[in-house]
């Protein structure tokens, strides 16, 4: 089969593909992520968690793999469960936290439709899971615009693994990995999209950007139209 060579100067519309994280990227919820996690921790595991701590060890991962990290700093003697008594209880208080606006901007929602009627196959990789991001992406009227959604249900291994990446570009037939990119807000995402050989865009805001620029070279302060402008090579 014939391998697809790169356009001279590689932008967003003259891609394959173009994969989306879903929490800190498509969706503006890392604040209300953070905050979930932290008074989580507290209330039902006797373990704090400072704004800090969860930026640097915790952001980024799949709610169960950050639930198993939060479970293994309870103090002797408390038994506080599995992860998977949580999961649950994540969901519900996600939806709870998200359901009187959308925190997907207009801006991010206009460059997702610009690229589906340019043509390109879109998808989401993400560590969320299922019952938090179909509900957010139909409420923002996207779900029908992306091919796959890969949620935390979807794959054996979390972020920086790229397993996510490398299904949702198999299950839209994107061959050349060159020829894709991802936009991500993480250290473990950007981990998962280099990994995977794809085109990396770091949106800015989940870590310092002194720590962004040791893990990407293209760092955007949103996702919008502004973005078909990138050159990407």
């Amino acid at each position: 089969m014939q391998t697809t060579l790169p356009p001279t100067t590689l932008t967003l519309e003259n891609l394959e593909g173009v994969l989306f994280d879903f929490n800190g990227t498509l969706s503006d919820d890392e604040g209300i992520l953070r905050d979930l996690f932290i008074e989580l921790a507290a209330t039902h595991c006797g373990v704090k968690i400072t704004a800090l701590q969860y930026q640097e060890i915790l952001a980024g991962r799949s709610d169960r793999e950050i639930m198993a990290d939060i479970l293994e700093m309870v103090p002797a003697g408390v038994d506080a469960g599995t992860v998977e008594k949580y999961l649950p209880l994540i969901d519900r208080e996600y939806k709870a936290r998200i359901e009187q606006t959308s925190t997907i901007s207009q801006a991010t929602r206009d460059l997702v439709h610009e690229l589906h009627a340019a043509g390109l196959k879109l998808g989401v990789v993400t560590g969320a899971s299922r019952l938090q991001v179909i509900p957010a992406l139909d409420r923002a009227g996207l779900l029908d615009l992306f091919g796959i959604v890969v949620t935390d249900e979807d794959v054996a291994i979390g972020k920086p693994d790229p397993e996510g990446f490398q299904r949702a570009a198999k299950e839209l037939g994107l061959e050349n990995p060159d020829l894709v990119a991802a936009f991500e807000d993480s250290v473990p995402g950007l981990g998962a999209v280099a990994a995977a050989g794809m085109i990396a865009i770091c949106v800015a805001g989940t870590h310092p950007i002194e720590v962004l620029r040791q893990h990407a070279s293209i760092i955007v302060p949103e996702i919008s139209t502004a973005c078909l402008a990138l050159e990407l090579n």
